[in-house]
């Protein structure tokens, strides 16, 4: 009867070494306190393994062109623009047909003499 439970006891005690070690290695990768939540784990399972995915941060970024390193990144700015791919070309936009007014900005089609939302002078 003591070695069944022993037994039990020693699965108990890898599997939560186990969750720990995974604990360990994802609040290293999030900027967290790896040591202290794997020991939580580690004593408290039932308690501290909730804890921590609910007050988990953000991943880290990985370095990513024009941010500091240790951001926390929930959402790229809207200034970033990822790398082109090896081998990859650039080309803009075709050119939307017809011309724009010099002094609204509007686009138009053909050729007129005024704005036809302004009315000012085309050339």
């Amino acid at each position: 009867m003591g070695t069944a439970n022993s037994g039990a006891y020693l699965i108990g005690y890898v599997i939560a070494a186990a969750i720990a070690a995974w604990v360990y290695s994802d609040a290293k990768k999030r900027g967290m306190n790896a040591v202290g939540w794997a020991i939580g784990v580690f004593l408290v399972c039932i308690v501290c393994l909730p804890l921590y995915l609910i007050l988990r941060k953000p991943l880290l970024t990985a370095g990513m062109p024009g941010m500091p390193p240790g951001t926390f990144v929930t959402q790229l700015p809207p200034s970033y623009i990822p790398p082109p791919a090896p081998g990859a070309t650039f080309a803009p936009p075709p050119a939307a047909p017809g011309r724009f007014c010099g002094q609204c900005g509007q686009r138009f089609e053909g050729t007129v003499k005024f704005c036809p939302s302004c009315g000012a002078p085309q050339a």
